[in-house]
């Protein structure tokens, strides 16, 4: 079942690398993969006025969001990395996950790889005409990356999110997964995304079943306003959404941009 993933054009150890990477450095613009996936197209992070990767385009980027995550699928789909399964940007948080275990199961991954680019990308033009087979391939890559990109882009890009959790300095590993994540909805939207909603629980409780986060979360975001931990929670996705929008414009504008720390000499 680990395979799974990979029938579904994934890859399982890509998948390892980055998303463990991601959980353990969330929102930290030099070690989390996610923070920069996009750039310099397309700007998540918060970056300080001034920087080179800041342009006149991405004033508007709330607009074009939607067409840059349809392009989700195409990036995972036809990456170089799938050939040497090895994550670079995991890498460079510091994590090592090159060991001889991967080197020896990726030829299932590689095998995998090929029957499902056989089963998506070739047998539609076995059965269609060409143009209807490119129309076929392009709507199920555009469905499958907004189903995917929509409800990860929402989960830790919103308004007042920690955007560098350390830079400040060391910071309590819970209180940053918390204030650097949100959760919206309840059960029905928990059923709809496998828990994806409760994505505070989710990066808390790793490991535990999506089934128990609406069971957890009262008690949660108790222990939280008891501490003084900051909990995002919107009652909809459409008021997470909106959130996430405003955010995207805000961060493109340079509306809530810092300014740059100048170095001492």
């Amino acid at each position: 079942l680990g395979y799974g993933a990979d029938f579904i054009g994934g890859n399982k150890y890509l998948w390892m690398q980055q998303h463990w990477t991601h959980h353990a450095f969330t929102n930290d613009v030099t070690r989390d993969p996610d923070t920069t996936s996009t750039d310099p197209f397309f700007l998540f992070h918060n970056y300080p006025k001034g920087s080179p990767l800041r342009t006149t385009i991405h004033a508007f980027q709330h607009f074009y969001m939607l067409p840059v995550l349809s392009f989700y699928w195409a990036s995972v789909i036809f990456n170089p990395t799938c050939v040497s399964v090895h994550h670079e940007g995991a890498e460079v948080a510091g994590m090592r996950f090159n060991n001889w275990y991967l080197k020896e199961n990726r030829k299932y991954t590689w095998g995998l790889r090929i029957f499902y680019l056989f089963c998506t990308c070739v047998t539609p033009f076995l059965y269609h005409h060409w143009m209807t087979a490119c129309v076929h391939i392009w709507f199920m890559a555009v469905v499958e990356s907004l189903t995917l990109a929509i409800p990860f882009g929402v989960s830790h890009n919103f308004e007042n999110s920690d955007r560098n959790p350390v830079e400040a300095g060391p910071v309590d590993w819970y209180k940053s997964q918390v204030e650097t994540s949100c959760t919206y909805g309840g059960y029905i939207a928990g059923w709809l995304t496998g828990g994806l909603n409760f994505q505070i629980e989710h990066h808390l409780f790793p490991r535990m079943s999506s089934a128990w986060y609406p069971y957890i979360q009262p008690e949660v975001m108790r222990v939280c306003k008891e501490h003084g931990v900051k909990y995002a929670f919107y009652p909809t996705f459409y008021d997470n959404v909106k959130s996430t929008l405003t955010y995207i414009s805000d961060v493109g504008s340079g509306a809530i941009a810092k300014e740059a720390k100048v170095k001492a000499n």
